[in-house]
């Protein structure tokens, strides 16, 4: 078994054992389980914070004992970066884990809160089932990147974009996030220690690993948050948008909105999980030369709108796209619309604005 099964395989072990054991419940009040939705977010941001000041204060102690420790007289500069190397990867390695395994847990006790079908979340077999999406997420991965529903993520990455992702995959990412913050804290001694300062340059780089922990636990927090969600607001959102459904669309409006979710896919370069849920209710894509009207394309641009915002992150090439559909909709409108969504998300509160 490689090191990406067995992470996996960890993964879905704590994720599904913290689903049977939590004992957070199903809360109906809508008002109610966001307010426990955001204290669950917001204590496992303050983790992720402390975490990261407990593995700083470890390295720090390292670098103090070395400093006043009588048998580390003879130890060269090159020595002590050797050991406190050391030390960082241990400190680091042992910091990620508890993230990881922190983050799995805030996502099972979320998804009870929710009353995310217990069948659906125990359902680990397939790349598009819940749990996969929740994992991910709470292991930093962005999406899908796999070809599905006819649609390649990477069509649009090109050669070279290609042969570099293919060498970065090759570094796992407990290794990279590792090796990332090693060389931040080397990079910090360098430029700023000499041998009697080396031992106080750690201390004075903890507030910023601690924010930084606190960062990505956040962004991590929204994601997890969004995924959850649209388990019950994508249904919501469709008919909220088209309630005539996919079934009776007119083929240039179905036309429009596959060739806008491939559009948002290739872009982004993955496969949000809200995005496979859209496609999944959106049918199979058939060829076709009608087009949308005006009318038609405009609620197509909505709607894909409503998705983007809904499918991860914020890209500068996924900005590019926002500006492209604000020449149809107007600035107003496309700022109302993720409004709109933002607040479903994060506040759980109904689509209620007539979408003419």
């Amino acid at each position: 078994m490689g090191v990406k099964d067995r992470i996996q395989h960890w993964a879905i072990g704590r994720f599904l054992n913290t689903i049977v054991n939590t004992p957070e419940v199903h809360i109906p009040d809508r008002l109610e389980a966001d307010k426990r939705l955001d204290k669950i977010g917001r204590l496992a941001v303050l983790r992720a914070g402390l975490s990261g000041l407990i593995s700083g204060l470890c390295v720090v102690a390292v670098a103090l004992f070395l400093r006043d420790w009588e048998g580390a007289e003879g130890l060269t500069s090159f020595g002590f970066a050797l050991v406190m190397t050391f030390t960082s990867c241990i400190t680091t390695a042992l910091e990620l884990l508890f993230l990881y395994r922190d983050s799995l847990s805030t996502a099972a006790r979320m998804a009870k809160i929710l009353d995310i079908p217990q069948e659906e979340l125990e359902e680990v077999e397939l790349e598009n089932s819940i749990s996969h999406w929740l994992i991910h997420a709470a292991l930093g991965a962005p999406g899908f990147h796999g070809t599905m529903f006819g649609i390649d993520p990477l069509a649009k990455i090109g050669k070279v974009g290609m042969l570099i992702r293919k060498a970065l995959k090759k570094v796992r990412i407990v290794a990279s996030a590792t090796v990332f913050k090693m060389i931040l804290r080397r990079m910090w001694v360098r430029l700023l220690g000499r041998v009697a300062l080396r031992a106080y340059v750690e201390l004075l780089s903890l507030p910023m690993f601690v924010l930084l922990n606190m960062f990505g636990m956040n962004v991590m927090m929204k994601d997890m948050r969004s995924r959850l969600v649209g388990h019950e607001l994508t249904p919501k959102l469709v008919k909220h948008a088209f309630p005539e459904g996919f079934a009776d669309m007119d083929q240039g409006l179905h036309k429009a909105l596959h060739d806008g979710m491939r559009e948002q896919i290739t872009t982004a370069r993955f496969i949000h999980p809200n995005q496979i849920r859209v496609l999944e209710m959106l049918g199979e894509y058939v060829e076709s030369d009608a087009k949308p009207d005006p009318v038609q394309q405009r609620r197509a641009n909505r709607f894909l709108l409503a998705v983007q915002s809904m499918s991860g992150k914020n890209t500068s090439r996924c900005r590019k796209l926002v500006r492209r559909l604000e020449l149809d909709l107007g600035k107003e409108e496309v700022e109302l619309v993720r409004k709109e969504i933002d607040d479903a998300i994060h506040d759980l509160t109904p689509l209620k604005r007539p979408w003419s």
